[in-house]
């Protein structure tokens, strides 16, 4: 029963963690931008955060009665939520040669995978959630129904493990698609292409053949991954978001009706 809610709980966080990273990121780049690692609606790493912090300060009650400092719980906040992002950023590289964000950029960073603002920003959110989120989580979760949360928590689990095996599938037949995809073209010449009708021919046949054979689950990946360990993946994948996003729709909307054919394939 107890792990049960604290499922249900797990799933709450993690699409409140999705919704956070969506808003955040969209505003940044000023169109909608879907995130995380899995196809659904949520983050996990942000589920198993909050559960952390559940466990910590609501199941120990160091905090409801107040008798924590707020110092403390950012400390503890912050270098949980470090530890936490580096070990997944990690693990996924590991597992899939990919990454799924990369502070390279950004002032005091560690390997890419975790930086001093980002672990500040996770300090402070996990001192609102321990002092204003998690009394009502626990409240809650201490009204909820045994059956009623077993039941929810077995429907929300069978989601979620279909999610992670579809997703995982998706990610390795993606990148056996970007190895296998051969263009026969000198990358500097298409680096310097700017116009779309400067494409060669043949190339935007060749985006247009492997695009097409893209699900939707590895679109949506191509555009979650920052990059891949492999320069060359990188590069593969780089290129083909940027046919995704540009070349792809503006050629079929620019081009006359008569370089299609019956079918609708540009030649």
């Amino acid at each position: 029963m107890i792990i049960a809610k604290y499922f249900v709980e797990f799933i709450v966080y993690s699409f409140l963690g999705w919704v956070y990273e969506c808003t955040y990121c969209s505003i940044k780049s000023r169109h909608f931008s879907n995130r995380g690692f899995l196809y659904g609606p949520v983050c996990p790493i942000y589920g198993f955060g909050a559960i952390g912090c559940s466990i910590v300060f609501g199941n120990f009650s160091l905090t409801i009665g107040g008798k924590t400092p707020l110092w403390e719980i950012f400390v503890i906040c912050a270098f949980g939520s470090a530890i936490l992002e580096y070990a997944t950023s990690y693990f996924l590289e590991k597992r899939f040669n990919a990454m799924w964000w990369d502070y390279s950029n950004t002032p005091l960073n560690l390997n890419g995978r975790i930086c001093l603002p980002a672990t500040l920003g996770f300090g402070l959110a996990g001192m609102l959630i321990v002092k204003f989120v998690l009394p009502v989580s626990e409240s809650i979760k201490g009204q909820m129904e045994p059956v009623f949360a077993e039941i929810l928590a077995l429907f929300l689990m069978g989601v979620l493990a279909a999610d992670t095996a579809l997703t995982v599938q998706s990610l390795v037949d993606l990148t056996q698609k970007l190895d296998n995809f051969e263009l026969g073209f000198n990358n500097k010449v298409e680096e310097n292409i700017k116009a779309i009708y400067e494409m060669p021919g043949e190339i935007r046949e060749k985006y247009e053949a492997f695009t097409a054979k893209l699900t939707q689950r590895q679109k949506y990946a191509l555009f979650s991954i920052k990059g891949y360990t492999s320069q060359s993946r990188s590069y593969m994948a780089a290129r083909v978001r940027e046919y995704l996003e540009n070349i792809g729709s503006k050629i079929k909307k620019s081009l006359p009706e008569k370089t299609q054919d019956r079918s609708g394939d540009l030649k």
